[in-house]
């Protein structure tokens, strides 16, 4: 591992006395270039020189060496994993999306393999470096939720040519040999745009995040091809997709998404229904609409992706909405990487199909 090789390198820096007792090591950063590793792995391998004894940590001053004689054992002993030890890293998870992708992935790992779980916040360094860092710790496969579709961890692009078991869900990458494990979000925004349309609503607008991911793509394409199967003429200039507010690690607020939101709403008198790329920005239109004096749904109905399931709360507002299979992502993607272990190459794509759940958000369109 990485990490342990850094560590063997320094601890015997310190023991030849090359850093002597007081000096100062050099930064996790000059480390990091020196050995080629990530930030994660240099700090793994200088907690195991602290827990020997041999140097401390001072915030803000770096770390100094202490001792050049260990206190503990020589060397820690190497850990012996019986079980697969499998690495998870996501954007992030919510009651919305991601909690229930997380259920499932811990219940399809169930007792027979570990689970490490990161988040990276939409940080593309900060993914690929949780991706090594588990591949650091021993892990037997990685399921990875990548922060964009149009941009693959180098990390990750070099276990797919070595064939290490991955698994990338909720995300497509064309032409890329590799497993995953995602929702037909095209049918389900035709089948949400449909029955808009089939309400009577004759103009629809699109809103989703300016987020560079295939999941928002695919349900534009179904609010696109909705149109087309119900022999509705589209309006290019009805979809606005640079909200930022819902995007992880986005520093928009979500007052400012409101505001461009009450913006597009009044300039487009002419639309009485939207499709919403994910619940929260449901949530920021529906204020938007209280602000501008409209109500959901008498005049304007909307249809989202996902909703909280909020069993107890019964006053909760419910949009009618896409349901994802989120805790069968979770465990197929469990399951496609138990296979890639047992047959190394194999891959995998697996499509889950979406349900509309009705609920208070949509209606007939108001009579004029």
């Amino acid at each position: 591992m990485l990490y342990r090789q850094v560590y063997d390198a320094l601890r015997k820096r310190i023991i030849d006395g090359d850093h002597a007792v007081g000096d100062k090591l050099p930064s996790e950063a000059e480390l990091s270039e020196e050995y080629s590793v990530s930030s994660i792995t240099v700090k793994r391998a200088l907690d195991l020189l602290r827990t020997d004894g041999l140097i401390v940590r001072r915030p803000r001053l770096g770390t100094f060496v202490t001792s050049a004689t260990p206190t503990g054992a020589a060397t820690p002993p190497a850990v012996q994993r019986t079980r697969p030890l499998i690495g998870c890293v996501v954007t992030n998870f919510d009651d919305t999306f991601g909690s229930r992708v997380v259920e499932g992935l811990l219940s399809g790992a169930g007792v027979d393999d570990p689970v490490i779980l990161m988040r990276s916040m939409g940080d593309h360094d900060l993914e690929d470096a949780s991706i090594r860092s588990l591949i650091d710790s021993g892990v037997a496969g990685l399921v990875l939720q990548p922060s964009s579709s149009e941009f693959i961890p180098p990390a990750a692009l070099e276990l797919v040519t070595k064939q290490f078991p991955l698994v990338i869900l909720d995300r497509v990458f064309d032409g890329i040999p590799v497993s995953a494990v995602r929702s037909d979000n095209l049918s389900g925004a035709m089948s949400a745009t449909g029955h808009l349309f089939e309400l009577g609503h004759e103009a629809v607008g699109f809103l989703s995040a300016a987020s560079h991911v295939s999941s928002s793509e695919e349900r534009r394409n179904g609010w696109v091809h909705a149109h087309a199967a119900f022999h509705h003429t589209l309006d290019d200039t009805a979809e606005l997709r640079t909200l930022d507010s819902t995007i992880p690690g986005s520093t928009t607020s979500a007052e400012q998404d409101i505001e461009r939101l009450q913006e597009f709403v009044a300039a487009h008198p002419h639309i009485t229904a939207y499709l919403a790329g994910e619940y929260n920005i449901a949530l920021l239109l529906r204020e938007a609409c209280r602000r501008l004096g409209l109500s959901i749904p008498a005049d304007i109905s909307v249809v989202c992706f996902d909703h909280p399931d909020a069993a107890f709360d019964a006053g909760l507002f419910r949009f009618t909405h896409v349901r994802q299979q989120q805790t069968t992502i979770g465990e197929r993607a469990i399951e496609a990487v138990r296979a890639q272990i047992a047959a190394p190459g194999s891959i995998e794509r697996i499509l889950l199909p979406t349900e509309l759940v009705e609920g208070a958000s949509t209606a007939a369109p108001p009579a004029h």
